[in-house]
């Protein structure tokens, strides 16, 4: 019988890590159809960018022509990159939270079944998320004097919606009103929530980008210079994809810790886990 009681958000946050681990193929599989190849364009693209950037400020004789060509292909690749990233990520993120239910039994049976299953609230998946990043927009800018802040309030009352229009299948005037009530007594402890998974999110990335830390680190230690020097095309390609990987292989998990915070909150706010033990307790009579 699974415990759904609610939780310390340390507890949840956990949670969420074994749901991870337990189906870590199909989810990489998952990820590496659909946000992969977007990640590591754009990974190239800011590399290249940035790399030429620099080196342009650093030469002291203004940037030739092959790099000004270089950066401008790099922008557009990185603008054409990031709009492909973001619809993959979103199909990503509608296909963990349609199997999300499941993997709390059992793992998912593989990355196409997976993949199959986010198609049906694919669409309005990505409506919710525009929904809430244009009113969040509107609600920084409205509270412009006070640093955005009326945006953060917002974005939190409303980061339940992608996770119930998917699991719950519900409209999108109910998907709104479901997360006000859910996160409604628990806005600090969402807030930190989220904060935490963007901290852990980072250290993934981090870590999968270490590589390219650590060799910058040694070089420089080696020789000063090192770093107001142009590096080699090679490097440069590694070094994007290194930046791609890191953004590709954590992107499953997003969807699993905002699933395991949205059971809590059920638990907290429904007595969910009174309702389900009762369930059990009947099928199993």
């Amino acid at each position: 019988m699974r415990d759904v009681r609610p939780k310390n958000v340390g507890i949840v946050l956990d949670e969420a890590l074994a749901l991870f681990r337990g189906n870590a193929k199909p989810l990489l599989v998952a990820a590496s159809f659909t946000v992969l190849p977007a990640a590591l364009l754009m990974g190239l693209g800011q590399d290249f960018y940035y790399r030429g950037l620099f080196e342009s400020t650093v030469s002291g004789t203004g940037p030739s022509d092959v790099l000004i060509a270089s950066m401008l292909i790099s922008y557009m690749v990185i603008y054409v990159a990031s709009l492909i990233l973001w619809f993959g990520k979103a199909y990503l993120d509608s296909s963990v939270l349609s199997s999300a239910a499941e993997m709390l039994h059992q793992p998912v049976a593989g990355a196409k079944p997976l993949l199959k299953g986010g198609l049906s609230r694919f669409g309005w998946y990505l409506l919710v998320q525009f929904m809430v990043s244009t009113l969040v927009s509107i609600a920084m800018f409205a509270s412009f004097f006070v640093l955005g802040l009326g945006g953060l309030v917002l974005y939190v009352y409303l980061s339940m919606t992608a996770v119930i229009i998917v699991v719950e299948r519900a409209s999108l005037p109910d998907s709104f009103r479901r997360s006000f009530e859910l996160v409604k007594g628990n806005f600090w402890r969402v807030f930190g929530y989220l904060v935490l998974v963007w901290f852990l999110m980072a250290a993934f990335q981090g870590a999968l980008g270490s590589p390219v830390i650590i060799r910058q680190i040694v070089v420089t230690a080696q020789n000063p210079e090192a770093i107001y020097q142009p590096v080699s095309l090679v490097w440069k390609v590694l070094e994007g994809l290194t930046l791609g990987l890191a953004l590709a292989l954590p992107a499953p998990f997003a969807p699993l810790a905002t699933f395991a915070l949205y059971l809590d909150l059920r638990a907290r706010n429904e007595g969910m886990d009174l309702v389900i033990r009762a369930r059990e307790i009947r099928d199993a009579a």
